[in-house]
Order: structure tokens, then C-alpha cells, then sequence
């Protein structure tokens, strides 16, 4: 038959190590290749319970989600850093941004992503309710954070954070609608 060729053990050594995977050099090809089409097929997987997930019918569409975070979220969080960052004189850090203040909102973002990654890419409905409530919290907090430097850009970030609320809220719901079908405890589990 006219199949592929196989890959080399260096190819192979490479596609592993880009995907994370851990691999020495006295692994040999056939190990290699296991490893691999493992990764696939456990992508696979993932993607098919996330895609399986029964979502509440009032919740916005994940399109939806991504759409509001980059059109309208995304912008208020700018701006509430610039108002902070232009009003920083005389502060801790003036004019810099490693000021504490702003890296509340860097930790506030880093979790999001985290949780967005469990949620969306590895289907875990149970761990995004407390995660999702640890983002309300780091948002209200960060907005606290911003309010005390500038009350302007504390009012920016609590509206945001009521996007969050809105998220935590259908997290939740998928939960409850889902645990019925199939149980899953609300932490994080392999």
C-alpha cells in the first residue's frame, strides 16, 4: 500500500516534547508513537465532554461570551488601568506597572484563564462553580483595589464583574443540570 512514511524517532521525540509530553532519548519510536496517539485520543475525549455538556437556556452562547469579553470587557478593564495608572502620583510604584493595585487585576485575569481552560477545553463542570466564585471574589476585590485609587475605575471593574456574576451563575446551572446525567464532584479530578 502507498502509506505514510513513519516519522522519524527525533520527529517524534519533537511532537511529544511540544505538547508537553515527557520523553527521553532512549525512549524508542513505537513508545513514541503510543504516547502520541494517547495525547490525541485523550483530547478527543475532552472535547467530546465539553461538547456533550447540557447548557441552561438562559446562559449566553460560548460565541456569545467570547464576543462580550473582547468587545466589551476587555476595554473596561483598559481603561479602569489607565485611570489608576494616570492617577498613581505620589504612590507606592508611581508610574509603573508593577504597582500592586494593578497586578490584583493580572491575578484576576490569570484566574479567569485557568478557569476558562478547565470549563471550556477540559469539559470540567463541577470544578467551574468554585472557580467560578473565586473569579467573582478576585473581580470585587480587584475592583475594591482600583476604588481606592480612583473611585471611577472601581465603578469600571465592578460592572465587569458583573459579567463574572453572570458566568458564575450559568457555571453553576451547568452543574446542577449536568450532575444528573452524569456526577461530578466540585473539584478538580483527573
Amino acid at each position: 500500500g502507498g502509506g505514510e512514511k513513519p516519522m522519524k524517532k527525533t520527529a517524534l521525540r519533537a511532537e511529544c516534547e511540544a505538547r508537553g509530553l515527557s520523553v527521553d532519548r532512549t525512549m524508542p519510536a513505537e513508545m513514541l508513537q503510543a504516547r502520541l496517539r494517547l495525547y490525541f485520543e485523550s483530547r478527543a475525549r475532552q472535547a467530546a465532554a465539553a461538547a456533550a455538556a447540557i447548557t441552561p437556556s438562559w446562559a449566553p452562547s460560548e460565541d456569545s461570551l467570547s464576543l462580550a469579553r473582547a468587545a466589551a470587557i476587555a476595554p473596561l478593564h483598559a481603561l479602569a488601568s489607565c485611570l489608576v495608572y494616570s492617577s498613581s502620583t505620589g504612590r507606592l510604584n508611581e508610574g509603573h506597572f508593577n504597582d500592586p493595585v494593578l497586578l490584583w487585576l493580572a491575578l484576576h485575569l490569570c484566574l479567569e484563564d485557568t478557569l476558562r481552560t478547565a470549563q471550556a477545553a477540559e469539559g470540567r463542570v463541577g470544578a467551574a462553580v468554585p472557580g467560578s466564585a473565586l473569579v467573582c471574589l478576585s473581580a470585587l476585590y480587584a475592583a475594591k483595589q482600583y476604588s481606592d485609587v480612583a473611585p471611577a475605575a472601581g465603578a469600571l471593574l465592578a460592572l465587569a464583574a458583573t459579567w463574572n456574576a453572570v458566568a458564575a451563575a450559568a457555571a453553576a446551572d451547568t452543574w446542577r443540570l449536568n450532575d444528573a446525567v452524569r456526577a461530578e464532584p466540585l473539584y478538580p479530578h483527573k
